[in-house]
């Protein structure tokens, strides 16, 4: 069973922005999208995020592992901007140095409630 959790402030691109009821019902119910980035948290090795492509989340093997989404953008250039912003952000007004563990510790938060 495929599990998708969403962050609650999900951080989009303006052009995300408009289209993210469409992109997130058409990522929670297994329907490619052509040219749209997802920000996840990775499941292996020691990045901080990961960029992937939203068809990515196709392959059979996503059916069994959850998959952390942080952020949505429409073309590669702005999932780079994004994830830039992202960082900024984490650093800078949450205090955080670490932005997997930062993203790690709210998604634990909401499982607890």
């Amino acid at each position: 069973m495929k599990r998708i959790k969403w962050y609650r402030k999900l951080y989009m691109t303006e052009r995300a922005r408009k289209k993210r009821y469409k992109i997130v019902w058409r990522v929670n119910h297994k329907a490619g999208l052509f040219n749209t980035y997802l920000i996840i948290l990775p499941r292996y090795g020691n990045n901080q995020l990961e960029i992937i492509n939203s068809s990515e989340l196709l392959q059979s093997h996503y059916d069994y592992v959850t998959t952390f989404i942080v952020g949505i953008a429409i073309g590669r250039e702005e999932a780079i901007g994004l994830v830039e912003q992202i960082v900024n952000d984490v650093i800078n007004c949450k205090g955080e140095t670490g932005v997997r563990n930062f993203f790690e510790k709210v998604f634990a938060m909401e499982e607890e409630k």
